[in-house]
């Protein structure tokens, strides 16, 4: 009879452990501590921002008023987007936001809360004739690491070079010190990108699609997913959520049903 030797069964043993994701916290857990870990990037404005040590943007004011309903404050912790998901599979955070949108893609990896805002996606650029991603052709274009627009670049289908960066800010940075041609960022942060670079000017093409954006959650987490979207939804139906709508972005960005 073939025997497995025990240092392999061991070695096969704490590569599961390594693979496999951590249970998440359950709602009546997280209300027992009082506390919703999150994690988010900061420098996705006005989506998400770091001032100084808080964090403010129309998803933290948004998840805020939504945490307090349920009894809930919030405690913050700095990742990137590609940090994202294994923070959620280890069950070192219960949410993360940055502007993520939900695709079919990180579907198969992680939950996402209903959609918080649909917002268009641009071109961005110094020149202006670069007004979709067919005039991309043989330009060098700039994608945050975990980004979907870092999947949706690398598909196109013809010559290009892609650089990688791994915050929105490098990304914004390279478009500035024109070490890249273009980048690809949501329509409605051109506002907030022009506030922040004053003195560039930078070009915001037409919006190319729309994207849902939502919340993630560790997969499977049906109690505290259902939570949020119940108190994100009646959030949403307030008047609250149309002065933070307007104050981010002056319109409405709940998505058209």
């Amino acid at each position: 009879m073939n025997r497995t030797p025990l240092s392999l069964l061991s070695l096969t043993a704490a590569a599961l452990l390594l693979t496999s994701p951590a249970e998440a916290r359950t709602l009546a857990e997280i209300k027992a501590s009082g506390v919703l870990r999150v994690a988010t990037s900061g420098d996705v404005p006005p989506f998400t921002m770091l001032d100084g040590e808080r964090y403010r943007g129309y998803e933290p004011e948004l998840l805020e008023a939504v945490a307090s309903s349920l009894g809930l404050k919030v405690s913050y912790q700095a990742a990137t987007p590609d940090q994202f998901v294994r923070l959620l599979r280890e069950d070192r955070v219960d949410l993360v936001f940055g502007a993520q949108g939900i695709t079919s893609t990180r579907e198969n990896k992680v939950d996402f809360t209903v959609p918080v805002a649909c917002a268009g996606v641009s071109v961005v650029s110094f020149d202006p004739k670069l007004q979709k991603h067919t005039d991309l052709v043989g330009k060098t274009i700039a994608v945050g690491a975990g980004s979907i627009m870092h999947s949706f670049v690398q598909k196109l289908p013809f010559e290009k070079k892609v650089n990688v960066y791994p915050t929105s800010n490098d990304v914004m940075y390279a478009v500035i010190s024109k070490a890249v041609d273009a980048t690809f960022a949501y329509t409605i942060m051109q506002p907030s990108v022009k506030k922040m670079f004053p003195k560039a000017n930078i070009s915001f093409g037409p919006e190319l699609w729309s994207v849902p954006i939502g919340m993630m959650l560790h997969e499977d987490n049906v109690t505290t997913r259902t939570a949020l979207n119940e108190a994100i939804t009646r959030y949403m139906g307030t008047t609250s959520y149309a002065f933070l709508t307007q104050k981010y972005f002056r319109k409405d960005v709940r998505c058209k049903s």
